[in-house]
């Protein structure tokens, strides 16, 4: 009961101190998981100075709603105007970052051949039936393993 009788009668400023707190924390773990306490804590504080004589249980429960609708909120709301995690695709995979960038063809026999990109030799795929000369520029449009996948040029 130590905790019901800390927070009966607590000021508002003390959950604006929690809610900085926990975004000192989210600010060093980088999770994207606490800053939705941390602005729970702050609603609360606001919440508390609309209405003074909030009981410690119902500050409590506020707490924990608010901090699990934000939670949830905030996640779609990332996945929806976030980059969806589209940063970490690429993220140590030389071959993907290619993606969308220009080449010139060094080599091209059949299907397969070879293009460079900032002076890097890298092997390559053309589609069924495309032609390429030594010199052409074509462009990256995907990546299997170190083999990346090209197109003519535009």
């Amino acid at each position: 009961m130590v905790l019901i009788d800390i927070l009966n009668g607590i000021s508002p400023w003390w959950w604006v101190a929690f809610g900085v707190a926990l975004g000192a924390a989210e600010m060093a773990t980088m999770s994207f998981f606490l800053i939705w306490p941390a602005m729970a804590a702050v609603l609360l504080a606001i919440l508390l100075w609309a209405m003074p004589g909030l009981s410690a249980q119902w500050q409590i429960v506020a707490f924990a709603v608010l901090s699990v609708v934000l939670l949830f909120a905030g996640r779609a709301w990332l996945n929806r105007y976030g980059d969806g995690g589209a940063a970490h695709e690429k993220l140590n995979s030389r071959s993907n970052q290619m993606i969308g960038r220009h080449a010139r063809v060094e080599e091209f026999i059949g299907p397969e051949g070879s293009v460079t990109i900032d002076g890097v030799r890298w092997h390559a795929v053309w589609p069924r039936g495309a032609v390429a000369k030594i010199g052409d520029s074509v462009e990256i449009t995907g990546a299997d393993g170190m083999k990346l996948h090209v197109k003519a040029d535009d």
